[in-house]
């Protein structure tokens, strides 16, 4: 890793554990030729879209893959209670 990745993914990570919305999530940032690439698990579609929007936001970032983080109400399987 380089020094100005080793930066744009020290920024990345403070920002996100700085955010009182995704700051206790388990994502982690890869940054390879100022493309990121976020590894680890969400709850929500909406957490997984809350840290796309901040990583994107970090000065220096390029493209920015979430294909390997994991949404949990995507791969839980619903319950069917039945009274």
């Amino acid at each position: 890793m380089s020094v100005r990745e080793a930066a744009i993914c020290s920024a990345i990570r403070s920002r996100l554990d700085n955010d009182k919305r995704v700051g206790d999530l388990p994502v982690s940032p890869y940054v390879v030729d100022g493309d990121v690439y976020l590894v680890g698990r969400v709850r929500t579609l909406e957490q997984r879209d809350m840290v796309e929007f901040i990583v994107r936001g970090t000065p220096g970032v390029g493209k920015v893959n979430t294909d390997e983080i994991e949404v949990e109400e995507l791969t839980k399987p619903h319950s069917t209670a039945r009274a």
